[in-house]
């Protein structure tokens, strides 16, 4: 019987780049105690050393099929359970307990790591390539000016689905007509200017001046018929990070700011860990959180819904060629640098 060496990453998932960074975890949900997470189809055991120094192991033991993230952790090494090998924050077996030797190559993959301080970002694919892509920034979410909640959930629906829910807002109004801003509207929304680099993008529109919804005047203690001007801006970060941000322009010349930050680790071929975040510079507080805590949790829940059918429908119809419309624009250009990233990476290991 043959099967993957000892210590390499294990299974790939097709149709998604594997030379990227993803939100393995929280950065709080990582301590002394290993955490098991799967990034990517690929079982990851996270841990802290002594100095906090975040570190993300291949989940198997090299000797018998056990998982790293169900052992202990002793000074800076985890020990697996079952079998007692022991090994170091590089991967690297260190000791056996029926011998005194280390078998020749015993070691498991070691992720390259990155920490923000709001997510401990992991590398799945080949590790020199992590030092050339710039891990992505979440500045705001501990950004002391901004006041953030939001939850995560696993969603069974594949990444690439989700990142089409987020490049086209148009569909808001459709899922939660509560949560939508007047400014959708009924009619067609201004056009979309779109920047595209080889990894990333970048779009944004401005609305002409409309109402807020309830919801919104009401945190932000505005008059309901105040008409004011909003901006619409969203970015394909990376294939792990989509950020949008909407803008409404005061009548002092002030403005009140939102952002959305999602952080999208494909966990299985059909399934997502989604950190939504909601993030806002300004009502700090708990009286406009007991207002929009629920109305986001209650939005991301249907989102979520929709989402799971969409990705139901493609597993048991296949995927057809859609239909395309000018909300489309940033999708398209997310979708072309996704086919491009995979077809690069597959290109390189052929």
């Amino acid at each position: 019987m043959t099967g993957t060496p000892s210590g390499t990453p294990q299974r790939r998932l097709a149709d998604v780049p594997h030379d990227a960074w993803y939100a393995a975890a929280l950065s709080d949900e990582v301590g002394r105690t290993p955490l098991a997470r799967t990034v990517l189809g690929q079982r990851v055991a996270l841990y802290r050393t002594r100095s906090g120094t975040a570190v993300a192991l291949a989940d198997r033991c090299v000797h018998a099929p056990v998982a790293l993230s169900a052992g202990r952790i002793d000074d800076d090494d985890v020990i697996a359970p079952y079998t007692g090998f022991r090994y170091a924050p590089s991967g690297q077996c260190t000791a056996v307990p029926t011998q005194d030797h280390v078998p020749y190559g015993a070691h498991v993959h070691a992720y390259p790591v990155h920490e923000d301080g709001s997510f401990v970002w992991v590398w799945p694919g080949r590790p020199s390539l992590a030092a050339l892509r710039r891990p992505p920034a979440t500045d705001w979410l501990r950004d002391p000016a901004w006041t953030t909640f939001g939850l995560e959930w696993e969603t069974a629906a594949s990444v690439r689905v989700m990142q089409g829910n987020f490049a086209d807002i148009t569909h808001v109004r459709h899922v939660d007509p509560e949560i939508a801003p007047p400014a959708l509207g009924d009619g067609p929304p201004p056009l979309l200017e779109v920047e595209v680099t080889e990894t990333s993008v970048s779009f944004w529109r401005d609305f002409p001046p409309a109402p807020m919804s309830p919801w919104q005047s009401l945190v932000m203690g505005l008059p309901g018929d105040q008409r004011l001007p909003h901006r619409e801006e969203g970015e394909f970060v990376s294939p792990g990070l989509w950020v949008d941000r909407w803008t409404t322009t005061l009548g002092d010349g002030g403005t009140a700011r939102w952002v959305f930050t999602h952080a999208l680790t494909p966990t299985g071929e059909g399934t997502t860990r989604h950190v939504w975040r909601v993030s806002r510079d300004f009502a700090p507080g708990p009286a406009a959180d007991g207002t929009l805590v629920p109305q986001f949790t209650r939005y991301y829940a249907r989102v979520r819904r929709q989402l799971e059918d969409m990705q139901r429908i493609l597993d048991e119809d296949g995927a057809r060629t859609p239909v395309f419309v000018a909300a489309d624009a940033a999708a398209t250009q997310v979708r072309r640098i996704m086919d491009r990233l995979v077809a690069d990476e597959v290109g390189r290991r052929d």
